[in-house]
C-alpha cells in the first residue's frame, strides 16, 4: 500500500526506463525522464479531471452560494473543520456544496489518489506511452512536448469525466 507523494511514486524513473528499454545503470536521462513523467501526469489530470496525487485545493462559493466540485477522487474536506455552514448534494459525476453560513467564503478539499494501488492501470499506461513518445520523438523533433499524443488521448477517452 505505497503512499503517493510525488508522480514518480506512480511511475518511477526506473519503471519508465524499463519501458523505454534504457539500461537502468545509465543515468544520463533520469532528470529529463522525471520531468516528462511529471508533465504527462499534469496533462492527464487536466484532460480527465482525475487527480493522480493528493493535494489541497481551495474552492470559492460563487454568487449563487454554491461550489460545484468536479475533481476526483475527493479524500476529505480540510476546511471548514466542522460539518456546519454548508450542505451537500451528490450528483452523478460531481458534488454540489451549498453555503448556509454567509461567513463561509471557501472550502478546502484534499483531492487525488493517495495509494498507488488505487491508480488505474490505464493512467499508468498513458503516462508511460506519453513519456515514450516524447522521449523518442525528441530525437527527430516530431514530438510535440506539452501535448497529450493522439494515441494516448484515445486510451484516456473512456476516463475523461467531462468534455468542456
Amino acid at each position: 500500500m505505497p503512499t503517493i507523494t510525488d508522480y514518480t511514486d506512480i511511475i518511477s524513473v526506473e519503471d519508465a526506463k524499463k519501458y523505454l528499454r534504457i539500461d537502468t545503470d545509465n543515468t544520463d536521462s533520469d532528470s529529463e525522464i522525471e520531468v516528462m513523467i511529471d508533465s504527462a501526469c499534469n496533462l492527464i489530470e487536466n484532460y480527465t479531471q482525475t487527480y493522480l496525487k493528493p493535494r489541497d485545493n481551495v474552492y470559492y462559493f460563487n454568487n449563487a452560494n454554491y461550489i460545484r466540485l468536479y475533481s476526483y477522487p475527493v479524500n476529505e474536506i480540510v476546511l471548514p473543520t466542522v460539518d456546519t455552514g454548508y450542505s451537500i448534494e451528490n450528483k452523478n459525476l460531481y458534488t454540489v456544496y451549498y453555503r448556509e453560513n454567509s461567513d463561509l467564503e471557501s472550502m478546502t478539499f484534499n483531492i487525488g489518489y493517495t495509494d498507488t494501488a488505487n491508480v488505474k492501470a490505464i493512467f499508468k499506461m498513458a503516462i508511460l506511452e506519453t513519456v515514450k513518445l516524447w522521449f523518442y520523438g525528441s530525437e527527430t523533433e516530431t514530438a510535440m512536448k506539452g501535448y497529450i499524443p493522439n494515441s494516448v488521448m484515445a486510451i484516456l477517452s473512456s476516463e475523461r469525466r467531462f468534455i468542456f
